[in-house]
């Protein structure tokens, strides 16, 4: 039974870690389209600190290349250049190979300098989840403890291949872009399973378009505006129809044979 608790922790930690990446990684700091207060921006470093062993900074210059080389040459992670397997196996190695690529962290994340804390600690991330870990094993005991930092490692790094890997590969496509939606892995990732219409709009601080869509992590950031702890920065439910355009639906045409509608002109 312990056991069986000891994975119940990791898999909620790994949830706890995925919010904190969609949030903070993702919204906040990747693409500006929530501001945090101060001290929730402080937990959060030391959430994704503790929780993940990423460095912000890092992710947010991988991310931002990825928008701009999708699947293409140069895409830190696409499963069209590397593979699928690839991807959904080894997306940890195409993460560091690009995050420990300097040049790439100077172009894409030079808005973000390492600041004091960063330098005398939260740099270090294997401290922060080695942390973690002697906590665990403190509270519920060596075996059980280590048990769910192992849970926390594999969910949480399962959540991100699954996103980069089948979330350009299966799902639907309601924008014309490489990404896909999954709603189901859209209920488990707070939303980033919705990819399709992320890529459609990045800086959209909420990643659900239409009915049907889901974003679990936007019913909590409008608790977090209520609260003054954060505040929204751009367009919400605006946008969608015009932003990019959509993919045309089809009609049925002479002999049952299916023709595109009329596509809808829009402005960028």
């Amino acid at each position: 039974m312990q056991y069986v608790v000891a994975v119940l922790v990791g898999f909620v930690l790994a949830e706890v870690a995925t919010f904190i990446s969609t949030v903070y990684l993702h919204r906040v700091l990747s693409h500006k389209s929530i501001r945090l207060h101060p001290a929730l921006t402080m937990v959060m470093r030391f959430g994704t600190w503790m929780l993940t062993s990423i460095s912000p900074r890092e992710w947010v210059a991988v991310h931002r290349k990825h928008h701009n080389f999708t699947d293409v040459e140069g895409d830190p992670h696409s499963p069209h250049v590397e593979g699928y397997w690839q991807i959904m196996i080894g997306n940890v190695y195409y993460y560091r190979r690009e995050a420990n690529d300097g040049d790439t962290l100077e172009k894409y994340a030079s808005d973000l300098p390492y600041d004091r804390l960063d330098r005398m600690l939260l740099r270090r991330g294997i401290l922060g989840f080695s942390l973690t870990g002697v906590i665990l094993v403190l509270v519920m005991g060596l075996w059980p403890g280590l048990v769910a930092l192992a849970t926390l490692a594999v969910v949480y790094l399962g959540f991100s291949a699954a996103i980069n890997g089948a979330g350009h590969t299966v799902g639907y496509k309601t924008f014309e872009n490489d990404a896909t939606n999954l709603r189901l892995l859209a209920l488990i990732t707070f939303g980033e399973g919705l990819h399709n219409n992320h890529h459609a709009r990045p800086a959209a601080p909420k990643l659900s378009a239409f009915r049907g869509e889901f974003d679990p992590a936007w019913p909590i950031i409008r608790l977090l505006v209520a609260l003054r702890l954060a505040e929204v920065l751009t367009r919400v439910d605006e946008g969608w129809e015009n932003h990019r355009r959509r993919i045309p639906k089809t009609t049925p045409g002479p002999l049952g044979k299916s023709t595109a509608a009329a596509k809808v002109v829009v402005k960028d």
